[in-house]
């Protein structure tokens, strides 16, 4: 009677003869945000209606009919509808958990926390990590999010290989974010406004605020990704196992040089739609 699928093209869902069951048309149907429940987008549905939205990550459908009495949900689930990189980062996790390791996790540019890779175990309380996010009204959110959770340690900062003071580029709903200023003109179609603002560097960053060690490290960064991953001082940090970050807004040259910087490190990489992974089978 009711059937919902969650596909490459987005989120489908089918209904059939659901008067025969429920009287109370037009049923409502509610595409949510998967952390804070805030719904995305709602359309009603009849009989042998079907409705489609554009996008999986993250996101739950639930059903209501017109009294407002809830028939039917359908929770997102890491396993079931997460992507490669959702799937491989929650399994190795769970290797260090079934190794009676506790996870330490660093998540550097989180916009406001409802989706990306690190979110499902956050959810699930299987780590302890710090989030990291320079923009001031997706910080808010974020911490809004993750506020019950002890856990999670949120932190409105800037960070940059080495540190100091550096141009912040922000523009539109904030999924564009960053120094790197031609990513920005690039994908940003609405206003864009620059600060000046201090930065802290990546290695300070681990040594204060995560003591000097994490296993595992998430960046979103607009650009600058292979840039803090390299800027790791390696002889006070060991780097982390398990790293995600993107390379899609690298040029060629830039991605054939941190491949090689992670392959002479040991890591293997694997790369699809501009995120790419980088592990060290050892776990």
């Amino acid at each position: 009677m009711i059937k919902v699928t969650y596909n490459t093209e987005g989120i489908r869902v089918d209904v059939g003869n659901i008067s025969k069951y429920n009287k109370n048309l037009p049923f409502k149907l509610k595409i949510k945000k998967h952390v804070s429940g805030e719904e995305q987008w709602s359309i009603d549905l009849n009989d042998y209606w079907f409705a489609t939205y554009p996008n999986t990550e993250m996101f739950d459908v639930e059903i209501t009919d017109s009294n407002g009495r809830i028939v039917y949900i359908k929770t997102w689930d890491v396993m079931e509808h997460g992507n490669h990189f959702y799937k491989s980062l929650w399994m190795y996790n769970k290797g260090l958990l079934s190794k009676g390791i506790f996870p330490k996790g660093l998540v550097i540019g989180t916009h406001d926390g409802e989706f990306g890779e690190w979110v499902p175990i956050v959810q699930k309380r299987e780590c302890s990590v710090v989030l990291i996010e320079a923009s001031d009204k997706q910080y808010e959110k974020l911490k809004n999010n993750y506020k019950n959770n002890t856990l999670v340690k949120p932190i409105q900062s800037l960070i940059t290989p080495n540190g100091g003071e550096v141009e912040f580029f922000e523009g539109g709903a904030g999924y564009t974010n960053t120094i790197v200023e031609n990513v920005i003109r690039h994908w940003e179609t609405e206003e864009i406004t620059s600060t000046k603002r201090d930065s802290i560097s990546i290695t300070d960053l681990i040594l204060t605020e995560c003591y000097g060690h994490i296993d595992w490290l998430h960046l979103d960064v607009e650009g600058l990704d292979a840039q803090l991953i390299m800027g790791i001082d390696e002889s006070k940090i060991t780097l982390p196992n398990f790293i995600i970050f993107e390379d899609y807004n690298l040029p060629q040259d830039k991605k054939d040089e941190i491949y090689e910087w992670l392959h002479h490190r040991g890591y293997q990489t694997y790369s699809e739609g501009g995120i790419c992974e980088a592990v060290k089978l050892i776990y």
